[in-house]
Formats: structure tokens, sequence, C-alpha cells
């Protein structure tokens, strides 16, 4: 094969792994951006991570068409897995202020989110939007470009395996992500579980109360307060989280 035919099929494995990252990665693969906008981005990212890649990675040989598209399913496969497990802490805020949302009464007014295609309360939506605000402040589209192209040391362009999937850490990611939802939802869902037990010995004591009006009013401002008052801990909570999933995605690069 010749020297271009060997660089092409170099670079077409960078593009592949990086490309992966704009399926699930947060804004990233967002619909919001325009098309456009994403393909120049991976481009630009591919070309700068294959130029700063040692001669001997920027080859890559490609006998034949059936063989090429196997790698490039493997290297989109490796960049969608690292995307997933950096969107999981974003998931999981979402998660649990879909819960505490639901108990407040906000279910009853979803929102179309376009950031992830489904419907969400309103709360749901300011609690999206303060953990991409969280994960850009702690660089995470730059730990995002630092982890995709330092894969590249450990595992070359065309040397992944879906034999090497990383299934143990998404388990654990999806275990740290669920108990981070419960952290976040935990302060509102306990003030609301004393309104309702408050709720229910003045129903008892004083039945000419209309309980159930009062109740659905008092909820929404006990859960406000409570949101109010936790938003610094959510915050910081957000932040270890990311960091930790940054940390355990660089762990397992660097085998």
């Amino acid at each position: 094969m010749s020297l271009l035919e060997l660089q092409l099929g170099g670079l077409l494995m960078v593009f592949s792994r990086v490309a992966g990252l704009f399926v699930f990665a947060p804004l990233l693969a967002s619909v919001t951006v325009p098309m456009r906008i994403r393909a120049i981005l991976a481009v630009t990212m591919s070309l700068i991570i294959w130029l700063g890649l040692p001669g001997n990675l920027r080859l890559v040989e490609v006998p034949d068409v059936i063989t090429a598209g196997y790698i490039v399913f493997t290297e989109t496969t490796l960049g969608t897995i690292i995307g997933l497990i950096a969107l999981m802490p974003v998931v999981a805020v979402q998660l649990g202020s879909a819960v505490f949302g639901q108990q407040m009464g906000f279910g009853l007014t979803a929102v179309y989110n376009p950031a992830l295609e489904t419907d969400s309360d309103v709360l749901g939506e300011l609690m999206l939007y303060l953990a991409l605000g969280v994960f850009l402040s702690f660089g995470g589209l730059e730990r995002l470009f630092l982890i995709i192209a330092g894969s590249f040391k450990t595992i070359g362009p065309g040397g992944f395996s879906l034999s090497a999937a990383p299934l143990s850490l998404v388990v654990g990611v999806l275990t740290a992500g669920t108990e981070l939802a419960i952290r976040i939802a935990l302060p509102v869902l306990c003030l609301i579980l004393v309104e309702t037990i408050a709720s229910a010995f003045v129903s008892k004591t004083m039945p000419q109360l209309s309980v159930m009006s009062l109740g659905f009013g008092l909820k929404v401002i006990l859960g406000i307060m409570a949101l109010t008052g936790a938003l610094i801990s959510i915050q910081q909570i957000v932040g270890e989280h990311i960091a930790d999933t940054f940390n355990r995605l660089t762990v397992w690069l660097s085998l």
C-alpha cells in the first residue's frame, strides 16, 4: 500500500473514535448544536490528534472493505463508550430532579428537552443546565479531549477489541450515578415526607380544612426552599462525581 493510503487509514481510525464522542457526550451530542458544527468539530479534533501521534501510529493498513468496516465500528464503539460514561453524571442529576419534581407536582407540567430529546419538568431542565454548567466549569470538554487523545497511547488506531469493553467500569459508574441521584433528591424528599405526615395529622384533627389544596402549594414552597438551600452542596457533589468519573476513565485507558 502507498504511504497516502496508510495515512488515510490512520486518519479514518482516529476520526471514527472521535466521532463516537458525538453520540452521547454532554454538549457534543446535543441536537441544539447544528450538525454542521459538530461535523467540523469532529474533523478538527481528529486532525489535531492525528498530527500529534507518533509516526508509526499515523499509519494503519486496511486490507479490504470488510476489515475497514469492522475496525471503524470498534473505534466508534470505543468513542461512544467514553462519551456515555462522561454523560452519566449529567443523567444522574436529571434523574434525581425527576424524582423530587414528581413529588412536588412539577411532573404535571412536562416540557420538551431538546438536549436529550425527551420530555422533562421545569425543575429537571433547571437541574440539567446546572449539571452542564458544573461539567463545563470543571473543564469537562477539555478533559474529554485529553482522554480521547491520550487513549491512542495505550490503544492505537484500530487496536480496540469489543472483548475489551469496560463492562465493570460502566456498571461502577451507573452505581455511582444512582447514588448521586439519591443524594440530590434526598433533601427535598425528606421535607416533603415531613409535610405529608403533618398534613395527615391536620386532616384528622381539623377535617374542615382543605388539606389537599393547601398541601399542594406547601409541597412546592418547601421543595423550592430545600432545593435552594442545597444548591451549593449539590454543585460540590456533582463536581466530585464528574471528577471521579474522569479519573476512572483515565485509569482504565492507562492500563
